[in-house]
């Protein structure tokens, strides 16, 4: 005998404890990279959660390239960076949640690796990624949209499956 799932049952087991935030909320900050589009500077976007309590310091940012800095916000960080980066990278906090590395364009076609690292309160969190040039999409709102909403596109195409309108 085979038992079956209702919809109302699956909605309950499979949405409700998605939506309730431990499956949404990132564990670090999410890296966006792409081609910025006249001069194919890489811009690589990284969005953090606010942290609840606002009487700490920050948030600060900083990027790393295989594990050198090449920009910070951190006040006491620009005297870590060396002059060549502090002439090709840009490191700007855009809304109190994204931090964006502006890198002027690489002469070699070898894939890096870039941390995004951000202070927030007392502590560090960071994600790192690598990037290869000739990988990377130019940049428009579109394609930003595109990578935070495969979760729904997939969790929505999944759903006539599940509960049983479409049968495989």
């Amino acid at each position: 005998m085979e038992s079956q799932i209702s919809a109302p049952a699956w909605f309950l087991l499979v949405l409700v404890p998605a939506t309730s935030g431990f499956f949404w909320t990132p564990r670090g900050p999410q890296m966006y990279p792409c081609l910025t589009y006249m001069e194919h500077n890489l811009r690589v976007d990284c969005e953090f959660p606010l942290e609840d309590n606002p009487s700490h310091l920050g948030p600060y940012c900083e990027y790393k390239q295989d594990s050198r800095l090449v920009g910070s916000t951190y006040p006491n960080a620009v005297n870590l960076v060396s002059t060549d980066n502090r002439r090709k990278a840009n490191v700007s906090l855009f809304n109190p949640t994204l931090c964006r590395l502006i890198w002027a364009p690489m002469a070699d076609d070898k894939p890096y690796t870039y941390t995004c690292r951000v202070y927030q309160g007392s502590s560090w969190k960071e994600n790192s990624m690598a990037v290869h040039p000739r990988h990377l999409l130019i940049c428009s709102a579109l394609s930003v949209t595109i990578h935070s909403a495969l979760l729904l596109l997939s969790l929505g195409a999944s759903f006539p499956v599940a509960t049983g309108h479409l049968s495989p």
